[in-house]
C-alpha cells in the first residue's frame, strides 16, 4: 500500500519533470545551437590533430624521399624508432631509475630522426651546390629549344651525370609535368621539386618553370636573375667554408679518436680488463649516463658544425 508521503513525493517529482520539460521545449532552439557549437568545436579539434599528424608524416616522408632512392614508409621509420626506445628503456632500467631511463630512451629514439635530418640536409646542400651549373645549363638549353620548358627538361635529364642530386628531381618533375592536366597538378609538381632541394633558388626556378610550362611565358629574364645571384652566393660560401674547415676536422675525427684512446689507455695502464671497462660504462648509472651524454653531445656538435660549415649555396 502506497503511503501518503510517497504520493506527495511522486506528485512533486511529476511537477518538476513537467517544468523541466516545458523549459526544454521553450529553449529547444538554444539547446540545439549549443549542441551544434560543441560538435563543431570537437570536429575542429580532431581535425587539427589529424592535420598535425598528417603534416608530421609528410615531413618525414619528404626526408625519406630525399635520403633514400627506394621508397620507405613512415610506418617503418616509426617502428624502428619505437624499437630503439624499448631497447634503450630496458637497458637503462638495469642501472637507473624509471624517469632517467625514460629520458635517455626518448633521446635515443630521436636519434634516427636527427641522423635522417642531417643526411637529408647534407644531400640538399650538395644539391644546392649544383644550382649555378643547373641554372646556367637550363638557361642555355631553354634558349636553344626556343623557350620550350618540357624540351629543355628532357635535354637536362639526358645529362643526368652532370647533376647527380638535382638530376633525379628533374626527372620526376618532367614526368609529373607531362602528366599534369591542370594548373593544380603542375603547381604540386613544381612545389615538390622546390621542397626536395629546399633553397630560394630552387623555389624561384620552380616558379619560373611553372610559368613557362603552364602559361607559355618567356621566363629567361627571371632565370638570368637567379644565375647572377647564385654567382654572388658562391663567393660568400667559399669564404665561409675556408674559415670553418679546421673546427670541422677536430669535431669529426679528434673526438672519437680521443674516446677510443682513453679506453685503450685505461686497459693498458690502469690494469683494467676490457669486460670490466664495458661493465663500468654500461652496467653502472654513472657510466651509462656519461656514455649517453657523450654520444648525444657528439651528435649535437656534428649537427652544429654541419650547419655552419656546409651551408647551402643560396641567396
Amino acid at each position: 500500500m502506497i503511503r501518503t508521503e510517497n504520493i506527495g513525493i511522486l506528485i512533486t517529482g511529476a511537477f518538476y519533470a513537467l517544468f523541466a520539460g516545458g523549459l526544454l521545449l521553450a529553449r529547444l532552439q538554444q539547446f540545439k545551437t549549443l549542441l551544434l557549437i560543441f560538435k563543431t568545436r570537437r570536429r575542429l579539434h580532431v581535425g587539427s590533430r589529424a592535420a598535425r599528424a598528417g603534416a608530421l608524416d609528410e615531413h618525414i616522408a619528404v626526408l625519406l624521399h630525399t635520403v633514400f632512392k627506394r621508397k620507405y614508409s613512415t610506418n617503418l621509420f616509426r617502428s624502428v624508432s619505437g624499437i630503439l626506445f624499448l631497447c634503450m628503456l630496458f637497458a637503462g632500467l638495469q642501472s637507473m631509475r624509471l624517469s632517467a631511463a625514460l629520458l635517455f630512451a626518448l633521446a635515443v629514439a630521436l636519434m634516427p630522426y636527427l641522423l635522417l635530418r642531417i643526411r637529408a640536409e647534407t644531400i640538399r646542400r650538395r644539391g644546392s651546390r649544383e644550382g649555378e651549373r643547373l641554372v646556367a645549363a637550363f638557361l642555355n638549353q631553354y634558349r636553344i629549344e626556343n623557350y620550350n620548358v618540357c624540351e629543355t627538361l628532357e635535354k637536362l635529364v639526358a645529362k643526368g651525370t652532370e647533376f647527380r642530386i638535382c638530376g633525379r628531381y628533374l626527372f620526376k618533375l618532367l614526368l609529373e609535368i607531362r602528366n599534369a592536366g591542370n594548373g593544380e597538378k603542375l603547381h604540386r609538381a613544381t612545389e615538390a621539386f622546390a621542397r626536395a632541394i629546399d633553397t630560394n633558388w630552387s623555389r624561384m626556378l620552380a616558379y619560373n618553370i611553372r610559368l613557362g610550362a603552364g602559361r607559355g611565358m618567356n621566363v629567361s629574364p627571371g632565370i638570368e636573375d637567379i644565375l647572377v645571384q647564385l654567382r654572388d652566393a658562391r663567393v660568400v660560401l667559399e669564404e665561409t667554408k675556408r674559415l670553418n674547415a679546421e673546427s670541422s676536422r677536430i669535431i669529426t675525427f679528434f673526438v672519437p679518436f680521443l674516446y677510443l684512446g682513453l679506453n685503450a689507455i685505461s686497459v693498458r695502464f690502469l690494469d683494467l680488463s676490457f669486460p670490466a671497462l664495458m661493465r663500468n660504462q654500461l652496467g653502472t648509472p654513472e657510466g651509462f649516463t656519461l656514455l649517453v651524454l657523450i654520444a648525444m653531445l657528439f651528435v649535437v656538435n656534428v649537427i652544429l658544425i654541419e650547419l655552419v660549415t656546409h651551408q647551402k649555396m643560396d641567396y
